[in-house]
């Protein structure tokens, strides 16, 4: 499974848990993984999926990301909250998502963790490295807050910072 994949893969487990989500079989997905130090994190999480009832998975996503402004996953929130220059950057995300041909099908706004990486893991190199490195930091900060209230959710999100850091200092 390449960097591509893996994105993909994790913005589908960091969407809400939908009964389609929970009953895939996640083990074709984790036997892929070839970077074990990625795959770790997505085993650890992959095993909180597994162990616990759909119910439960829910209220805990909706515990820990639509219930606490520092949390949610909206990359430019947290920072810029409802100010202007966050509907700036919306915009500009747009244009890129526009340019690159992925067509935004989604009622979520283009900052969303899940759609971003849906993108992607769909476009060029340029872009995904760029965006990626953009949004960097706001990912660190949502899995050290995570991983400080031992939330699963920071396994993901750690294996996300080890592919982004293998994508961006590639660049350099």
């Amino acid at each position: 499974m390449d960097n591509k994949e893996l994105l993909k893969l994790i913005s589908l487990l960091l969407q809400y848990p939908e009964k389609e989500i929970y009953t895939m079989d996640w083990q074709q997905y984790i036997d892929a993984i070839e970077e074990t130090e990625v795959a770790k994190y997505i085993i650890d999480f992959g095993r909180y999926y597994k162990d616990n009832d759909l119910s439960v998975l829910q209220e805990n996503y909706v515990q820990a990301f639509d219930f606490n402004d520092k949390m949610n996953l909206y990359l430019t929130y947290s920072k810029l909250g409802d100010e202007k220059e966050r509907g700036r950057i919306l915009a500009e995300l747009k244009e890129i998502y526009k340019f690159a041909g992925f067509e935004l099908v989604s009622t979520e706004l283009p900052d969303y963790l899940p759609l971003l990486l849906e993108f992607v893991s769909h476009t060029d190199k340029k872009i995904r490295t760029d965006l990626l490195q953009r949004f960097r930091k706001p990912i660190i900060q949502m899995q050290e807050i995570l991983a400080d209230k031992k939330n699963p959710y920071s396994n993901l999100l750690q294996g996300l910072i080890i592919i982004i850091n293998s994508i961006t200092l590639k660049k350099v």
